[in-house]
């Protein structure tokens, strides 16, 4: 439904900046359809004012401070916002069209199905800004910061996003066609859902490939090729940019997954999680390769990684191929010393109250460690990630850098 604004009685909306400036200076705030075509306001203050559905074409608001103002539908074709402060305006369909919005402070502002065609928002900082529905086809974005915004539905043809700030931000559904994908990390394009809509290919650099790497390779060879990069080349790059960084994953201890098929879809998030934050992960469904036996595979697994993280549920620890796990790591356990590699997490109680194994030494080595807390966590985000927080702490090599949870990731 179309927002409607107030029409106070005998209402004019000015015509000029000067009648723009006294009436704001006698306390009125209320300025709907004014006709301030090419008006110089440049460094005005109209903060909490109401310019809905005005006549901005052409006009100079350099540097004016428009605090949560009302734009709503307003005209703003060519105008010039260069350095503006925008923070918490609504600018709800308004048009944009070739607007000059450089270093403009956006932040928390609604732009939701605005015109922001050839828009210039260079440096501009879009934090929380809601861009769902805008139209970015040919915006320039490079160096902005759209931390936390949501571009849900957004249209970004022929868009530059060279070396912004895509923190967090959701792309669900957006258009991208012939963008500029140049010094970015694409985790958050990659991770839109429904996915991104690629109408045609962008151009992805390598500098994009290294920044991106943290993500599992398999999602981001799906990303590049859906963004129009062959096939073989998205693996080399892949395959460079993982012998680039790998300084990256130096610092964190390798890690075997043990998981049972019924609790793929944590296991897979787990893996995800701890990838993003430089930690070398063997995930079943993501490495295994056609025709290898399994037993093979997974003692492989097992004697290769510095550490076995064991999810300890109902559902994985009565299958067979987990048990083996644990039976291989005891082992491995046994033969370097007695030390410690098997890091169990728990996503019930399971194995404290009700797991009896056919060998109850399994479950008396298991139970006599530190049991990390995982239970919850797959439907609460913040628990997943102060768990993840522990075991990242757990995997870190001693002597390193302290280690920061990137987050839980989709």
């Amino acid at each position: 439904m179309a927002r409607q604004a107030p029409q106070p009685s005998a209402y004019r909306p000015p015509r000029s900046a000067q009648e723009l400036f006294a009436r704001y200076t006698n306390g009125e705030r209320f300025f709907a359809g004014s006709e301030l075509i090419r008006a110089v306001l440049t460094g005005a203050n109209l903060s909490y004012t109401s310019f809905f559905e005005a006549h901005l074409t052409g006009a100079d608001l350099a540097g004016a401070v428009l605090l949560a103002a009302d734009l709503t539908r307003a005209d703003l074709y060519r105008a010039n916002l260069h350095g503006a402060d925008l923070n918490g305006a609504i600018l709800t369909g308004a048009v944009l069209l070739a607007a000059d919005l450089v270093t403009a402070n956006l932040t928390g502002a609604s732009l939701t199905g605005a015109d922001l065609r050839g828009a210039n928002l260079r440096g501009a900082n879009l934090t929380r800004a809601d861009l769902t529905r805008a139209d970015l086809t040919r915006a320039d974005l490079t160096d902005a910061n759209l931390t936390r915004a949501d571009l849900t539905g957004a249209k970004l043809t022929r868009a530059n996003l060279t070396s912004a700030n895509l923190s967090d931000a959701r792309f669900d559904g957006a258009i991208f066609q012939y963008c500029v994908l140049s010094s970015i990390d694409v985790s958050p394009l990659s991770s839109a859902d429904p996915p991104l809509v690629h109408t045609g290919p962008s151009f992805v650099d390598f500098d994009t490939v290294i920044q991106s790497v943290r993500l599992p390779a398999s999602r981001l060879e799906d990303f590049l090729t859906r963004a129009g990069v062959p096939s073989i080349a998205s693996i080399y790059m892949i395959e460079a940019a993982q012998a680039a960084s790998g300084s990256v994953f130096d610092m964190m201890r390798s890690t075997f997954i043990s998981y049972g098929s019924p609790d793929e879809k944590f296991a897979k998030r787990l893996y995800e999680a701890l990838h993003k934050n430089g930690v070398r992960v063997f995930l079943f469904s993501e490495h295994a390769e056609p025709g290898e036996k399994l037993h093979r595979m997974m003692r492989k697994g097992v004697n290769e990684h510095d550490r076995v993280v064991l999810v300890c549920s109902k559902n994985s620890l009565v299958r067979s191929g987990v048990l083996n796990e644990i039976e291989l790591t005891l082992g491995r356990e046994a033969r370097e010393g007695g030390e410690t590699l098997l890091i169990p997490i728990r996503l019930d109680n399971y194995v404290f109250t009700g797991w009896q194994p056919p060998r109850e030494d399994l479950a008396e080595a298991v139970r006599e460690r530190v049991v990390a807390d995982f239970e919850g966590a797959d439907t609460d985000p913040a628990k997943f990630d102060a768990a993840l927080s522990n075991l990242l702490r757990a995997l870190r090599i001693k002597g390193g850098p302290p280690t920061t949870s990137g987050g839980a990731g989709p």
